[in-house]
């Protein structure tokens, strides 16, 4: 039984667009990622340093879908933002299978509201937390990896006067109902062990000292030139660097409402073209699967599931 943050984060709207133009191309790329991983962690690697070996096995994929370092970086923060806790506050031996559930309902509930998952990514998603439980990570080590260190950007969860965490790993009661929410009722959770007893939780209060997260903003990233982002191997390895959170920057890019100025891919449609212009090369091309699927309108406003606005401090 488990209990996901509040409020949500929002995937950059570029990531959701881009991905859903292409979902077997995404699926592809979290199938390569998968495989870096687990290798990884038969060679005796860290989770950290397998969630690196990841975002370097998915990062050049990603750029070929026309998804920069950038965006790929602030999904990859979202991610870790949303659904670590989630596994934080999921019991200790957790499943392969309820990891997938978490990683699935998480991914459903970082969505804009009426905005459907394509079904390709969805599966992806699920097997990703399958192969982390199959691969021996247990949970808690996931979600510790996942999230950023408490009073980051990246930990959604309170901190008490002192900053220090208040929600123990595996009691979901010790953390204040209005700084979490349940599993969707039909989502994937519901149909593992993951959703809350009937009745709900005793949840501990809201002590007068804890500090909630503040909600969090995505900035228009710097896109740098083409040249550049190709050369800079921290951008490639960018997922595995934001779920592994070895070192989580102050200025790493996480999305707030789901929206990003268009500018911004403007921006590094134009660096793009500029740098292969100078090389004397044609404009790059992101590849679409034949039966891409069109990419979901979403709309402004709160993420699906937040639907309680606990605190200022929260947003």
């Amino acid at each position: 039984m488990t209990m996901f943050p509040m409020p949500m984060p929002e995937m950059p709207q570029e990531f959701v667009d881009l991905a859903a133009s292409n979902p077997e191309g995404f699926a592809e790329a979290m199938g390569s990622g998968m495989e870096a991983m687990t290798a990884a962690v038969s060679d005796g690697a860290s989770v950290a340093d397998a969630f690196v070996a990841m975002g370097d096995a998915m990062g050049p994929m990603m750029e070929d879908m026309g998804i920069s370092p950038e965006i790929f970086d602030a999904a990859g923060d979202a991610v870790g933002a949303a659904i670590g806790p989630a596994m934080h506050m999921a019991p200790a031996d957790a499943s392969p299978a309820d990891m997938g559930a978490m990683m699935q309902d998480g991914l459903d509930m970082m969505l804009p509201e009426g905005v459907d998952c394509p079904a390709p990514i969805m599966d992806a998603m699920g097997d990703m937390g399958t192969a982390m439980g199959d691969a021996g990570m247990s949970c808690h080590d996931c979600g510790a990896e996942m999230m950023g260190d408490p009073g980051s950007d990246t930990y959604m969860l309170p901190t008490d006067g002192q900053g220090d965490p208040v929600v123990e790993p595996g009691q979901p009661e010790t953390c204040p109902a209005d700084a979490c929410q349940s599993p969707p009722a039909d989502g994937a959770c519901a149909a593992t062990d993951m959703m809350p007893p009937e009745g709900g939780y005793d949840h501990a209060p809201m002590g007068d000292d804890y500090t909630v997260p503040e909600p969090f903003v995505m900035a228009t990233p710097d896109i740098p030139p083409v040249e550049t982002a190709a050369a800079d191997d921290g951008g490639i390895g960018a997922l595995g660097d934001a779920l592994g959170n070895d070192n989580p920057a102050a200025d790493s890019p996480v999305a707030t409402d789901g929206l990003t100025s268009g500018d911004a891919m403007d921006a590094a449609v134009g660096s793009a073209l500029d740098g292969a212009m100078e090389q004397g090369g044609g404009a790059p091309t992101a590849p679409v699967a034949d039966d891409a699927v069109d990419a979901p309108v979403t709309t402004d406003g709160d993420a699906a599931h937040d639907e309680v606005d606990p605190s200022a401090g929260m947003g």
